[in-house]
């Protein structure tokens, strides 16, 4: 702390008894002064948990009490007793003549930030957002580097993921991309958006332990593949520990992680877009932070739902099994471009038909004929873009239905994390398998068709004929907008944030509207938002002996769904 400022009279003596506070102003800073029987006290007047004046308040026994919300500090000190900030002091000097001076407590940035981070970290520690937000200003004010502020909850956060890396470092990574949409102190919102999802999910739960890294052998990236296959989770965080330690670059673990995700359709997609967030984040961080990042990833594949060994994809994958995936990619390096006809095709396959493997053969063909990744996923996002656009929300007050926004949306994020997995590993069978993946998943999305039929598609013409300018700025709006707290629970508010990211890139690849006039749908239409009262009904379900809507009866489809 320094004492910058020259020192100001702002009263007498005579004029404030013991127990009193008065109101008064130093260089246009408001502060509370307060007299006790050990002395005279100044403090800023502003509480710090919403700037209500503390003169308002009372003083009993040493301790002023903020009249608004009752948050209680030791005058003496300006410690907080309850609440969750501590107040500024400053220096109070009594001449002999009675008269009361006080003179500014003030900091350089420099002195301030260990201060402020070790506050940041309570905040975080305890999900107390005011505090975070609060201590997340000061520090930009103090020219703070915002990724080292979102890596103090990361690195709180990570290690308290029950099983291992969840939306919200995810969501972290995407609202760090979201800086440039910012300017200034404006940078807090996706900065305390990325703390405040680390803080509220990793609270109460205790550090994940992380083993030690393996010896180095001729074969870790086997080893790896066949401890994640083998659900050994240990043995495979420590053998990607093992790999760190030996200098393996970046390139070495995508490839290791990418291969990981594409064996399984893993997790409704989270498994690759996980892996896709993790390293997009570490491109911001530093590659020397992946020894906490990667190994908390390991988890969410190990224990990921493997869909494919699943009732509901015994069609699709018997198909699978039978493509020869090397040919494919072989055929598919050549990137040939896709014919009208054949992507029209395909969009129907996976928007107007109940037959599970249609999209999955009219993708095959395409990929045999030399199309590339890419542009099958280009049709997979303008299809699922579509359904977005379809979706009949009538669905979100079905309470026996599991399922609902955030399901359609993984449509959007699971084909933008396989091109991101496309880019970093090439044309290669694991990647065919997953591209192929995405077509199964936007088919999946229209189950909620099966139920609720297809609602009136919503008007788009706002996005019609934007140039690349204007596009640009509606994702941006569309990013920004992801941020205000449109919606009530964490889940669905990182699913807004990861939409919105990835609509903005996948508008970009396609050179489409469309993703983005459904993302935008998705930001504005009602959804259901809690899950109490639908885990209420599935409970009472489950303890009555109801199963589950089965998703194999098609009755309702069929009477809606349009020939192919």
């Amino acid at each position: 702390m320094n004492n910058t400022n020259t020192s100001t009279v702002v009263g007498h003596l005579d004029d404030l008894p013991i127990g009193g506070m008065r109101l008064v102003k130093v260089d246009g800073r408001r502060l509370c002064l307060v007299r006790l029987a050990t002395g005279i006290q100044a403090l800023d007047n502003a509480c710090p948990h919403e700037g209500y004046g503390l003169t308002q308040g009372y003083v009993r026994d040493g301790v002023l009490t903020c009249a608004w919300h009752n948050w209680k500090f030791d005058v003496a000190t300006g410690a907080c007793i309850v609440g969750e900030e501590n107040i500024r002091t400053h220096t109070v000097v009594v001449g002999d003549d009675g008269a009361i001076s006080v003179e500014l407590v003030t900091s350089s940035a420099q002195d301030m930030r260990p201060t402020l981070l070790a506050s940041l970290r309570r905040g975080i520690e305890s999900e107390y957002t005011g505090q975070i937000a609060r201590d997340t200003i000061r520090l930009l004010k103090a020219h703070a580097d915002p990724g080292e502020l979102v890596w103090e909850a990361i690195a709180f956060g990570a290690p308290r993921n029950e099983f291992g890396w969840g939306h919200a470092v995810a969501s972290a990574a995407d609202c760090l991309t979201m800086l440039d949409d910012h300017v200034g102190n404006l940078r807090a919102f996706p900065i305390v958006q990325a703390i405040a999802g680390l803080a509220e999910e990793a609270r109460a739960w205790p550090p994940r332990q992380l083993p030690d890294p393996s010896a180095a052998t001729d074969s870790v990236e086997a080893a790896f593949l066949r401890h994640v296959e083998a659900e050994e989770c240990d043995r495979a965080q420590s053998a990607v520990r093992g790999a760190l330690a030996n200098g393996a670059d970046r390139g070495d673990l995508a490839r290791w992680f990418g291969l990981a995700v594409s064996a399984h359709h893993l997790s409704y997609g989270h498994g690759a877009i996980y892996v896709q967030k993790a390293f997009e984040l570490l491109d911001v961080l530093g590659w020397e932070r992946a020894d906490t990042v990667l190994p908390h990833l390991v988890p969410a594949i190990v224990y990921g739902t493997r869909e494919d060994t699943l009732p509901y994809m015994r069609p699709f994958m018997k198909m699978l099994r039978t493509q020869d995936l090397r040919l494919l990619a072989t055929h598919a390096s050549a990137a040939t471009p896709i014919e009208p006809s054949a992507a029209t095709r395909l969009r129907a396959s996976l928007l107007n038909t109940s037959d599970r493997t249609a999209a999955l053969a009219d993708g095959v063909a395409l990929l045999h004929a030399g199309v590339g990744l890419h542009e099958v996923l280009d049709v997979v996002v303008e299809a699922v873009s579509e359904r977005m656009l379809r979706y009949n929300v009538a669905g979100e007050r079905d309470l026996s239905d599991d399922f609902g926004w955030l399901d359609i949306t993984h449509g959007l994020t699971y084909a933008n994390a396989a091109r991101w997995h496309v880019d970093a590993l090439g044309t290669r069978p694991e990647t065919v398998q997953l591209v192929l993946f995405t077509l199964f998943l936007a088919h999946w999305t229209g189950r909620h068709e099966w139920h609720s039929g297809i609602g009136p598609r919503v008007d788009t013409s706002a996005f019609d004929g934007l140039d690349n300018a204007a596009l640009d700025d509606a994702a941006r709006a569309l990013r920004r907008d992801s941020l205000l707290d449109r919606t009530s629970s964490f889940i669905v508010h990182a699913h807004g944030v990861k939409t919105s990211v990835a609509a903005s890139r996948e508008s970009k690849c396609c050179g489409s509207a469309l993703p983005l006039a459904a993302a935008r749908r998705f930001l504005d239409a009602p959804k259901m938002e809690r899950f109490v009262a639908a885990t209420v009904q599935q409970s009472l379900d489950f303890l009555s002996g109801r199963a589950h809507r089965d998703a194999d009866t098609n009755s309702e489809w069929d009477s809606i769904a349009p020939a192919r």
